[in-house]
C-alpha cells in the first residue's frame, strides 16, 4: 500500500486520491503537499486545508482510491 501511495504522490500530473481507513473514514489528499509516507513507510500523514492533520498506522490502510482525472 505505501508503494501505491508514494506513486500517486509522484505522479504528474498530481489526481487527488482518497486513503479509507479500516475503520471507514476517508482522507482526502488534494495534493502532493498534503501527505507523506513516513520512513520507514509505517505511517502516512494527511494535512488538512483547515489546519492540523492526521497520522494513519499503515495497519489502518484499508484502500486508496484515486479519483477520476478532470479533464482540461
Amino acid at each position: 500500500m505505501f508503494d501505491e501511495i508514494r506513486r500517486l504522490l509522484a505522479a504528474r500530473p498530481f489526481v487527488p486520491f482518497v486513503i479509507v481507513t479500516t475503520g471507514g473514514s476517508r482522507y482526502r489528499v488534494a495534493s502532493n503537499e498534503h501527505a507523506a509516507v513516513s520512513p520507514p513507510p509505517h505511517r502516512v500523514t494527511v494535512w488538512f486545508d483547515e489546519g492540523g492533520g492526521v497520522m494513519i498506522p499503515g495497519l489502518h490502510i484499508a484502500s486508496v482510491e484515486q479519483e477520476p482525472a478532470r479533464a482540461a
